[in-house]
């Protein structure tokens, strides 16, 4: 398990318009650097790090690698993999790509790319195969924009996509939702093979065995325009403090009562906080302890009779 502990410390300190699709950084997983024992995928940091580390039964290897016969279109495509770290295991390490660059001296990842515009959805191409149990991949998307005054970045739009069983490649979309007509400056994109999208141990080693993703030309598509006036604003959403270190406040303003629900991610997609809240005309607000939360980047979304708000909030200890 220590060894597992200073994994998670390396890889997981992590008004154009748009009227075509746009490319992302390595879309079409051409480029791959070595890295003595595996290749990455160029502008990607991947789970290869856990399974040459922890895998203990047999030789360990990678377990996200250049496919070269197994492709949508090019030379390359990404395979992803769940892998046992033992024989015979039915779980193990899933199969990770987060977009960043990693510094192994100084531990730490700088997640995401420069990135500017409103695009409407991801898209790309997959293939998917579960394992030894029954299991779905999964894609989270965030668009980020870092807050001059304090220096925090804050979420623009998020997306939560599911891959389901594909024998031959399909085209997948992940919708993107805004939080506010910023214009962002980083992309995060986060691909798993399995559904539990989470940097603790548990998640880390408990991906069904056998699972198999391909992923191919990748692209931004449509476009948002930002003078839109948002959700966001017509409720009149704040959050404060923010960043917080134990309690946390989010306000909105309702034109009538209702059923709400609030739900609280980190950057992964795993759940944090899950609220069903009442609310009454006029201005509500919830508080939210955050007092033995992670440091770190957290986005909520409010369910509103009104709409959706996507919106974030920060944690400093």
């Amino acid at each position: 398990m220590k060894k597992l502990s200073l994994l998670l410390l390396v890889i997981l300190i992590f008004n154009s318009k748009i009227t075509t699709a746009q490319t992302l950084v390595n879309a079409g997983f051409e480029n791959w650097t070595n890295v003595i024992l595996f290749s990455e995928p160029t502008g990607y940091v991947s789970s290869n790090y856990f399974s040459i580390i922890l895998g203990t039964g047999g030789l360990p290897r990678a377990n996200v690698s250049k496919s070269i016969g197994v492709k949508h279109a090019g030379t390359y495509a990404a395979k992803l993999e769940s892998y046992a770290q033992n024989t015979g295991d039915s779980l193990g390490v899933p199969g990770l790509l987060i977009t960043g660059s990693l510094d192994i001296l100084n531990a730490a990842i700088t997640p995401g790319f420069p990135y500017v515009g409103r695009p409407a959805e991801l898209r790309g191409y997959y293939k998917y195969a579960q394992g030894m149990l029954p299991d779905s991949g999964t894609a989270l998307v965030s668009l980020m924009k870092r807050n001059i005054l304090t220096g925090q970045q804050e979420a623009v739009a998020v997306g939560f996509g599911v891959f389901s069983n594909k024998t031959a490649f399909s085209q997948f979309s992940v919708p993107l939702f805004y939080a506010s007509s910023e214009m962002p400056d980083t992309a995060i994109i986060v691909f798993s093979t399995t559904a539990t999208l989470s940097t603790d141990s548990a998640a880390l080693t408990s991906a069904p065995v056998g699972t198999i993703l391909y992923l191919d030309d990748l692209s931004f598509y449509g476009s948002v325009a930002a003078g839109l006036e948002s959700i966001d604003a017509l409720l009149q959403v704040s959050t404060y403090p923010n960043p917080s270190s134990d309690l946390v406040h989010i306000s909105f303003v309702q034109k009538a009562a209702g059923a709400g629900q609030l739900t609280i991610r980190d950057l992964t997609g795993k759940l944090i906080y899950q609220q069903t809240i009442e609310l009454t005309a006029g201005k509500n607000e919830i508080p939210v302890t955050t007092k033995d939360w992670e440091s770190g980047l957290y986005l909520y979304q409010i369910n509103t009779p009104e709409g959706i708000v996507n919106r974030s909030l920060s944690v400093i200890k």
